[in-house]
């Protein structure tokens, strides 16, 4: 007997705010089907309030390493900041902010990145399905500008606890219509610009 699966379809945004100039009616549109909003970061809280008022949709994010429009409230937002949460049937990561290099807020250093995922250890024993992360992996999409370097310890995620999706942003394309997408090992890593829609299936 097979096991049933369940299959979650999503947005996701990061870096520029490509949708922000489209019409609400198009936006329902285009993403009527959609479960729910993730956000990698880099994006207005004005905007990631716009899509979820448009949407209608519940929205799970993290910081990146810039901060827009701080001032304005999202409390409906589930910001997993360095935190795990369990969201219909998925078990989500959350790691904010980028490798350091000027030494503001949301930015970590290899051992303060790796402190952040030891806090969540007993979680990630149970399984993890997303890692939503600015920052990419190193190695995997980054840069090596001092700036846009990935984190070392993000392969030691990947290594001990196979989540199915990384979902990173950070790293610019010169079209948000481009993809990257590399798999290592069960993990398939994906960088998001401007926008894009992800499905992951789980047994039930």
């Amino acid at each position: 007997m097979h096991n049933e699966k369940r299959k979650y379809k999503f947005l996701c945004v990061s870096d520029i705010e490509i949708l922000r100039n489209m019409e609400e009616k198009f936006l329902k549109e285009k993403f009527e089907d959609i479960d729910f909003i993730m956000s990698a970061g880099d994006v207005s809280n004005y905007y990631l309030d716009y899509l979820v008022s448009t949407l209608n949709k519940d929205l799970i994010c993290v910081n990146g390493n810039h901060v827009y429009n701080r001032d304005y409230p999202i409390e409906f937002a589930k910001v997993i900041d360095g935190k795990c949460i369990k969201y219909k049937g998925l078990r989500i990561l959350g790691l904010d902010g980028c490798k350091v290099y000027s030494f503001k807020e949301h930015q970590y250093t290899e051992k303060q990145m790796k402190l952040k995922i030891l806090k969540n250890i007993f979680f990630l024993i149970k399984g993890v399905d997303i890692v939503l992360t600015h920052a990419p992996v190193e190695g995997i999409h980054d840069v090596n500008d001092g700036v846009h370097n990935g984190f070392k310890v993000f392969h030691e995620v990947i290594k001990y606890f196979k989540p199915k999706l990384w979902i990173h942003g950070h790293i610019h394309l010169s079209n948000f219509m481009n993809y990257q997408d590399t798999e290592v090992g069960e993990t398939i890593v994906s960088n998001t610009f401007g926008y894009r829609i992800f499905t992951i299936e789980k047994n039930k």
